[in-house]
Parts: structure tokens; sequence; C-alpha cells
């Protein structure tokens, strides 16, 4: 008896999906054309008009109550879509929720304008900034601030920082976020995503100022990288190939000095281990033609090196016993 008084007086109202209501959770979808009022809508303080909600829009925004600014400015461009206001009704919307310091719903409400509105926003790079603002908001928040002064997840904004790309990729900007993609994923320590953006930007825009920060945070990547896998040639080759290509972009950057200590610290490692390597044909494998091979490669290959004198101690020696290359070898 119940249930068919409920089900009467929700056909008297209008209202059709009263079984959502009384049998599930879901939303349930009313069909209301542009500008209808429905029966909720007596309720809602929704204006006549859109011109009429914008104006009460903008009074709300003028005293500062972004808030309720935000459900006004929601209701326009939900109710009339099509409507002369409805762009710029979004924009103050996302606008509002920076306001409250809500980036990620900012974030997606100048999506939506992107989405639904690019060809009639009258400032479309304001958008793409606001996104941007947000996205670094997003990058610098600490979580659980309560607990020994938080955790950064700089990784949460890295879709974010590549939406902005996407939506502007000629925008001023662009080369910022894209520089943010890279060091969100450096500070994440996903080092080879961080190499791919740096070097993207690098490739995209080289003319442009942050080119060489690029440059420097993928040999930042690469040594980090290095650490991690200290004996890995292909990571040691590549940090030396980044290096030149460094000091060939940017003679007159003030990390010269640095990049040169860093190429002879590689190229120091590098003499040694293949010392190291004429070592153990000598005294492991007992194969000392091989190990005078090497040596005579150390030699050949980094002949500035501080290990010369120990490779040509090592040269004697093995001469004094006797050992020389052929012919061949020696050409080899």
């Amino acid at each position: 008896m119940r249930l068919f008084v409920m089900m009467s007086l929700g056909f008297v109202l209008g209202v059709l999906p009263v079984q959502g209501g009384l049998f599930g959770d879901a939303e349930q979808y009313v069909d209301v054309e542009e500008g209808e009022r429905g029966f909720g809508s007596l309720f809602s303080g929704m204006a006549e008009s859109s011109e009429a909600q914008w104006a009460w829009a903008q009074e709300k925004l003028a005293k500062k109550q972004w808030r309720s600014a935000g459900k006004v400015l929601r209701g326009l461009y939900m109710r009339w879509p099509n409507s002369v206001e409805a762009p710029a009704a979004v924009v103050a919307h996302a606008d509002a929720l920076m306001r409250r310091k809500e980036w990620r719903s900012a974030f997606t409400i100048y999506q939506f304008a992107v989405d639904n509105y690019a060809n009639r926003l009258t400032d479309y790079d304001a958008v793409l900034a606001g996104q941007y603002r947000a996205a670094q908001e997003v990058m610098e928040a600490r979580r659980l601030p309560f607990l020994f002064g938080g955790y950064r997840t700089p990784e949460m904004a890295i879709p974010l920082f590549e939406a902005v790309i996407l939506n502007g990729p000629q925008w001023e900007g662009a080369p910022e976020a894209l520089m943010m993609v890279g060091r969100c994923n450096q500070d994440s320590d996903a080092f080879e995503e961080a190499i791919v953006a740096y070097a993207e930007l690098m490739l995209r825009y080289p003319e442009h100022a942050l080119a060489e920060s690029a440059a420097w945070g993928r040999i930042a990547c690469l040594r980090s990288l290095r650490e991690k896998y200290p004996s890995s040639p292909k990571i040691l080759e590549r940090i030396l190939t980044a290096t030149t290509v460094y000091l060939s972009r940017f003679p007159a950057s003030e990390r010269r000095g640095e990049i040169i200590l860093l190429r002879n610290e590689l190229y120091e490692f590098q003499a040694r281990e293949l010392f190291e390597q004429g070592r153990f044909y000598e005294r492991v494998a007992r194969n000392e033609v091989a190990a005078l091979r090497t040596y005579v490669s150390v030699l050949e290959l980094y002949p500035k090196s501080e290990v010369v004198s120990e490779v040509q101690g090592e040269m004697e020696r093995l001469a004094a016993k006797g050992v020389v290359l052929s012919a061949e070898e020696a050409a080899e």
C-alpha cells in the first residue's frame, strides 16, 4: 500500500524515476530541454534565463562568495549549454574553484571548457594558464601534512601537465609544462620517463631558454641511473653522449666546468675498467698475450689517464718475461 502511494505521488509530481530512488542509489537521468525549469528548479533558485543567471553569478562573484557562485555558474552552463554566457560561466566556475584552492576540480572544469567551448573562449591562453597553475599546485601539494610535514606526490601532476601540452602545443607556456613533466618524473625517480620529456623539449623547442635546463636534467637523470647501475657500460656511454651534446649546444654555459669534470671522471673510470680487464686476463685467465693486448688498448684509447704509468709498468714486466705481440696482433 505504501509503495502504491509513493509511486502515485511520483506520477502526480511528474518525477518518473521514483523507482530508482526506492530501489537503488544510481542517479537518474531526466531529459530537460534547454531553458526548461523542472519541478526541482522551483526550490533551486534557478533564474528564468541565462542572462539573469549570469547576472546573479556576477553578484556573488563580486561578493567573493565563491562556493555559491560556483553553483550558480554550473547551473547556467548545465541548463543553457548553448547560451552566449555558457563558455564564460564555465571558466568563471573554474576560477572560483581556484580561489577555493580546489586545484583538481578547477583543472577538470577548465578541461570541460576546452573540450566543449574551445572555439568560443574569449581568452584560450588564460584557460591554459589556469590549468598550468592548478597542475603546479597539485605537484607541490603535500599529503598528510600533519605527519612529519607530509610528503609530496609530484607524479600526480604528470597527466595534468601532459593535458596542458595537448590542449595548447603552440601555447607560449607549453615548454614550461613539458619541463614540469620531466621534473615530476625525475622527482618520482622515473628517470627514463624524465629523460624522454627533457629530450622532447630540446627537440621541439631548441631555441627556448629552458632547452639548456632540459639538457642538464637529462644528464642528472643519467647520473642517477649510473648510481643505481654503476657497472652498466650502456648508461656510461649515454652520459658521454649527453655531455657531448650539451657542450656542443651550450659552449658558454656556466656548467661547462662541471660537465668537463664529469667527463674526466668517466674517462678515468673507463680507463681503469679496461686496465682491470687486462689484469684479469693476466692473473686469472693466465692469458698474458690477451693481457698485453688490453694494456696496449689502454694506452691508445686513454693516453692521458692516471693509470698510464701503472699500465706501462705491467707492460715492462711482461716484456721482461718475453711476452710480445705478433705483427698481426699489434696491428689489430
